[in-house]
């Protein structure tokens, strides 16, 4: 029987194919459980209840978040509906930073501004420290501490950073959306 000999290079290939793909596939793991704590979002379509508007018609935020088809990331994508008329509010993007070793996103509203900031778990919140650039280039510092309770509902609150301080801005509960 002749023996086959292999060269080592084309080892050393193979197992840089097999390294690599074992480092994305514990990289996609890392990424999938580093967001757990923002997957209970994706569990349903959920509705905020809004002051009504100075015509005295009814307000909401209607918030949906949905996996990306790699399940790296969670899609947001929240409409305001006044009077039963909805109208796009924000899209954007959840997802794991490997660098920062933090949850990461960014959206844009119907406006035009850009929101990006980080989330982290801290006293059972998921607290968001982020940064709206306005289509004028001003920018704001907020802080909004979101309180899951359950896959059932969650409070949003709404803080303005100056300096040091938070100025509250507004409460607001989301539950699941019914279907109208």
């Amino acid at each position: 029987m002749k023996q086959i000999k292999i060269p080592k290079m084309v080892v050393l290939i193979g197992a840089g194919a097999i390294a690599i793909l074992c480092a994305h596939a514990q990289t996609s793991t890392t990424s999938v459980a580093a967001l757990e704590p923002i997957a209970f979002l994706t569990a349903h379509e959920w509705d905020a209840q809004l002051p009504d508007s100075p015509e005295g018609k009814k307000k909401k935020i209607h918030a949906t978040f949905t996996w990306t088809q790699n399940r790296q990331a969670i899609r947001i994508s929240n409409e305001l509906v006044t009077g039963g008329k909805a109208s796009p509010y924000i899209d954007g993007l959840y997802a794991w930073d490997p660098q920062q070793r933090v949850i990461v996103f960014w959206y844009v509203d119907a406006k035009g501004s850009l929101t990006k900031g980080t989330v982290k778990m801290e006293d059972g919140k998921l607290v968001h420290q982020f940064q709206e650039t306005e289509s004028d280039g001003k920018t704001a510092d907020y802080v909004a501490r979101v309180t899951p309770h359950g896959n059932e509902a969650w409070d949003n609150e709404i803080f303005a950073r100056k300096g040091n301080g938070l100025t509250p801005l507004i409460k607001v509960r989301y539950e699941v959306a019914q279907q109208e």
